[in-house]
């Protein structure tokens, strides 16, 4: 039910989807621009190096492998792939002061960037939690600077937060990809497929925790002005968790297939609008969310609020008065 309904209040509302991909393509130039910058400052010698070009080379090579069914390489490839990377450690080492010092600072403008990003995010979620609480049409340059201060403080919390947990779960999906083959008995194109696939799903209900445990922290900071507090309130997950994990699990895994099919199909031009969107989509789920487990009632669109499926009557009587 929430997942139906966050779908139709995005396609009722996908004007925003484009305020937000014009912001987005503004601070992805910018970081691009100023991350390039940086990174050939200092990693020029090692991107140019024979250790990287033969660990790039031996990637292209598993996926030619792996799509042609060559186990000969697929068995040898985790040996044969750790021994490049040994190489690239040792070219690495050699000339560590300006590569860590180039890391740092990409590291240091994503934060930055993200940082930024999530601003506008915040305004958006301001946006559409007008629309569902009031039918309102709030701009995004309002949106935007009227919650810039609840927006800089529970970002000075989320990027941090976010950023270490997912380096977390990036490194346990590394090590879980590669010795997923070997936990199960051998190496093949059917177990590296496996292994593959068992890496993406780990990954995805990663994520899908993690939006479970912050779900309603947005939504509340935008209605009640108070970030720690909703925090705390997103963190009680008592006869919520089951209801959100699966609502996220499932949105999650139908925002990717969105994404492959219809990049696959455009050749990567579709991203330009499934990924803004994907972002909207979830400030949507959350606020359905939001709006279910404290049983009160919203906007699905101009002649219809609706409720609680539990709890709430589908239809309100403003629908018979608009009607009538």
């Amino acid at each position: 039910m929430a997942i139906k309904r966050a779908l139709r209040l995005l396609t009722d509302n996908f004007g925003n989807v484009f305020k937000l991909l014009l912001y987005r393509l503004v601070m992805g130039a910018l970081f691009v621009g100023l991350s390039y910058f940086i990174l050939d400052l200092g990693l020029r010698s090692l991107l140019e190096g024979e250790e990287m070009k033969g660990v790039l080379t031996m990637l292209g090579e598993f996926f030619e492998a792996l799509f042609s069914g060559d186990v000969t390489y697929l068995t040898s490839f985790r040996e044969s792939f750790e021994g490049a990377l040994k190489a690239l450690g040792a070219a690495f080492i050699a000339d560590l002061g300006s590569i860590i010092g180039s890391f740092a600072g990409v590291v240091v403008l994503y934060l930055i960037f993200r940082f930024l990003n999530g601003i506008a995010t915040f305004g958006m979620m301001g946006i559409c939690f007008d629309r569902m609480s009031t039918f309102g049409k709030t701009s995004f340059s309002a949106a935007y600077f009227e919650h810039l201060g609840r927006a800089v403080r529970y970002h000075l919390l989320y990027v941090p937060l976010s950023f270490v947990y997912d380096v977390l779960s990036l490194v346990l999906c590394w090590f879980f990809f590669f010795y997923t083959p070997s936990a199960i008995g051998g190496t093949s194109v059917l177990t590296v497929l496996l292994g593959l696939s068992l890496t993406v799903a780990v990954y995805i209900v990663l994520q899908a925790l993690k939006m479970t445990l912050i779900s309603s922290w947005m939504p509340y900071a935008v209605e009640n002005r108070q970030v720690l507090n909703g925090l705390k309130d997103s963190l009680a997950l008592k006869g919520k968790f089951t209801r959100r994990f699966v609502s996220y699990l499932i949105a999650i895994y139908l925002m990717v297939v969105i994404n492959v099919v219809c990049g696959f199909c455009t050749l990567g031009s579709f991203f330009l609008i499934t990924l803004p969107a994907s972002a909207i989509y979830l400030l949507w789920l959350q606020l359905v969310i939001y709006y279910h487990e404290n049983g009160r009632k919203y906007y699905l669109h101009a002649r219809k609020v609706v409720g609680d499926a539990e709890a709430m009557p589908v239809e309100s009587e403003i629908d018979i008065d608009l009607e009538s």
